[in-house]
């Protein structure tokens, strides 16, 4: 017995159905201020904050190969990082996220700098890394798959 052809109307019923399923807010225990609230941003901002993550690691495979004694072949592989980069994508997905970063009143404290740079000088380089990673596992499904299946194995 063959599938069934989506109809309109039910296409149109899962589309809602799973973007029900999506985290819209979220809120994080950030260190020395507490409970934050975080807002989904568009996908296209996820999208940017992946492709700047993946801009700024390069993995290199090394040419020389060895075969261990289980006669295994060993690539070595190095990765280099550019931090620049990294924290640039994570400060902007960062301050995207966060309607609070974004109000008039914390903008105009820090005139001196972009809107973008506002996670850094708020929480600093590693919180704003971390809240950026955290969010990108939220926002993308990360966190709940990890917790179905932890459930599952449970």
């Amino acid at each position: 017995m063959g599938k069934q052809v989506l109809k309109l109307e039910d296409f149109l019923n899962k589309f809602a159905e799973n973007e029900e399923k999506k985290v819209k807010i979220t809120h994080i225990d950030v260190p020395n201020y507490g409970l934050i609230e975080f807002v989904r941003p568009r996908e296209g901002v996820i999208l940017d904050f992946l492709n700047e993550i993946s801009r700024g690691v390069e993995v290199t495979q090394d040419k020389s190969s060895s075969v261990d004694e289980n006669n295994i072949k060993q690539v070595k592989e190095s990765t280099k990082a550019d931090l620049k980069i990294l924290l640039e994508a994570a400060q902007k997905f960062v301050y995207l996220c966060c309607p609070m970063l974004q109000a008039k009143e914390v903008r105009d404290k820090f005139k001196s700098i972009t809107p973008y740079e506002i996670p850094t000088a708020v929480f600093g380089y590693n919180q704003t890394q971390d809240l950026a990673n955290e969010l990108s596992d939220i926002f993308d499904g990360t966190a709940t798959r990890k917790k179905v299946e932890e459930e599952i194995k449970n």
